[in-house]
């Protein structure tokens, strides 16, 4: 009987957890939505850009909807496991990235030649918007610049995503990957805390790692790396 107690408990967990993550997922679409929205509502924009900012819309209605979709099929059926044994390309997943990010000043260096690694789409996918989000989020009051960067160091790939934008404080560094950690910044309200701690854990998953080096009002270098399919 305990051991049954404790499987149902575990079930618990993760259907809480998995609706938790979902519903920060949202948050993602929902902040490229708002910018592109911004930038439309500011009639600077030619009926070209128009249209481009208007398919960024539609496509991140559209991610809402399957994130919606898959959330409810998972509830529905309690089902909660991934398919961590994709092949993804890298280059791929960034380009479909920026493009749909709403910002215009990224300098992209994609100097890996090998760049397919075995993981999860969505886990890969969702941590490059999660650092584009956060580096929007915390941008300084200077405009935002933006570079990312891949390159290949033995049997693995790192993509590296710098800014320019407030900093991290030094005695932060080591807490910002944790659970409900937030740290207090200028001109932007107190986060969820959440998505910095599930883009690592979930990219622990699939055998990959982030690391964030940052100086107060000089910006952030986060940098991601996975194993590469060998």
């Amino acid at each position: 009987m305990a051991q049954i107690i404790k499987t149902n408990n575990d079930m618990e967990n993760d259907r809480l957890e998995y609706v938790t993550n979902a519903f920060h997922e949202l948050k993602n679409p929902l902040t490229t939505i708002g910018i592109a929205c911004d930038l439309i509502r500011t009639n600077e924009v030619g009926e070209f850009e128009c249209d481009s900012y208007l398919d960024i819309v539609s496509n991140e209605c559209r991610r809402m909807k399957n994130i919606i979709d898959a959330t409810i099929k998972a509830l529905k059926h309690n089902y909660f496991d991934v398919d961590l044994n994709q092949n993804c390309d890298i280059h791929e997943i960034l380009c479909s990235v920026i493009r749909n990010c709403g910002v215009d000043n990224i300098a992209v260096y994609m100097m890996a030649n090998r760049y397919k690694v075995r993981g999860n789409y969505e886990y890969i996918e969702s941590a490059f918007r999660e650092l584009f989000e956060n580096a929007i989020k915390y941008k300084s009051e200077q405009p935002l610049h933006l570079k990312v960067n891949t390159f290949n160091k033995g049997d693995k790939i790192h993509i590296s995503f710098s800014d320019n934008g407030i900093g991290i404080e030094k005695k932060n560094l080591e807490h910002i990957f944790e659970n409900g950690f937030n740290h207090k910044t200028s001109g932007y309200q107190y986060s969820t805390g959440i998505g910095l701690y599930y883009l690592r854990r979930n990219l622990q998953r699939i055998n990959g790692t982030i690391m964030v080096e940052s100086e107060l009002g000089k910006g952030s270098v986060f940098t991601v790396t996975l194993p590469l399919i060998v």
